[in-house]
């Protein structure tokens, strides 16, 4: 049976808060097989433990290539050599990992080009994709029941009486919901974070109307509830399954406000408590393209008019309204 872990916000209080309202639509927790555990950390020193490790989330696009966030791998793969190690299946009696080098010479991880550490706007920017190469990866296979390793074949068959293990390491594909060209819109699915851990997959639903994709600032919006680290990299599901962003990075300092630039590095705004804010990285026209170079059979919908429809809220309106929403949870 597979294990899925639904995590209750304020759950005292959300019976009724929200007894009135519709039953939202049901969860596919099958579609969430395709987000993975990654390891990463640079490979030009001995891995040793003064060697900083960062334990992130990707989505499994295809055979052959995941999606993160790019903070995820910056630090140890923009200029030097790196390692990242992908669980791509855990059950109780199996694991089975692969390990993919990167350096200059052999390229497996992709940062996008627009995305630079220490900006507030990197939430718009903030993807990278892992290229796995099965004639270049190392990978690993381990019986649970007594924790040796086993070779391919023995994992083979073992597999075949294993569903949970065969379903996650055979999860892959997705579709993504594209605003590319897109305005200021209101998504009408309602949003969902989940989070792989040691083969349990976790996730936090969020129940709220009013999640945005700003054209100004291309990138999404939402109420903040719960998101923290160890989910970055990971998908932004809709409750079906279809991929609507990547939870990435938001930089505020330590009283929580934080300053939003456009494309052109302006300052656009200034939040005051941006730290209650969930923002995620979409797939506009950059960062659609910059995927699509690398995985050009990639399955994706326009958001308008059938998932998403227009918006003529600025941007403080819609600040305003997450707050009220958040307030709620």
């Amino acid at each position: 049976m597979r294990k899925f872990t639904l995590l209750f916000i304020y759950s005292v209080c959300a019976p009724f808060l929200f007894a009135a309202k519709p039953a939202p639509e049901p969860v596919n927790e099958n579609a969430f097989l395709v987000q993975k555990e990654i390891s990463v950390w640079p490979t030009d020193k001995t891995f040793d433990s003064q060697v900083p490790i960062y334990s992130c989330q990707a989505v499994r696009l295809d055979k052959n290539w995941f999606l993160t966030a790019a903070h995820c791998v910056y630090s140890a793969c923009a200029a030097r050599p790196c390692t990242v190690d992908i669980t791509l299946a855990e059950s109780e009696g199996l694991l089975a990992r692969a390990r993919v080098k990167h350096s200059t010479s052999s390229q497996s991880v992709f940062i996008y080009r627009g995305f630079f550490p220490e900006q507030n706007r990197i939430s718009g920017m903030d993807v990278a994709l892992i290229k796995l190469d099965p004639k270049k990866a190392e990978f690993s296979y381990v019986d649970l029941e007594d924790g040796n390793p086993v070779t391919p074949e023995v994992f083979r068959n073992k597999l075949q009486l294993d569903p949970e293990a065969y379903a996650q390491l055979n999860a892959q594909g997705v579709r993504l919901l594209s605003v590319a060209n897109a305005p200021t819109v209101r998504l009408k699915p309602q949003i969902v974070v989940p989070k792989t851990t040691a083969g349990v997959v976790s996730y936090l639903p969020g129940h709220s109307p009013e999640v945005y994709y700003v054209g100004q600032l291309q990138h999404f919006i939402s109420p903040g509830f719960g998101v923290r680290q160890g989910n970055s990299g990971g998908g932004v599901f809709t409750r079906s399954g279809d991929l609507v962003g990547i939870v990435s990075s938001l930089l505020y300092n330590k009283e929580g406000t934080a300053s939003f630039h456009d494309m052109d590095g302006k300052t656009v705004l200034t939040l005051k408590n941006a730290d209650e804010l969930f923002m995620f990285t979409g797939f506009n026209g950059t960062t659609l393209n910059f995927i699509r170079n690398k995985v050009p059979h990639l399955r994706t919908v326009r958001v308008l008019p059938d998932y998403a429809e227009k918006s003529n809220k600025t941007f403080d309106m819609i600040v305003k309204a997450e707050e009220e929403t958040s307030m709620q949870f």
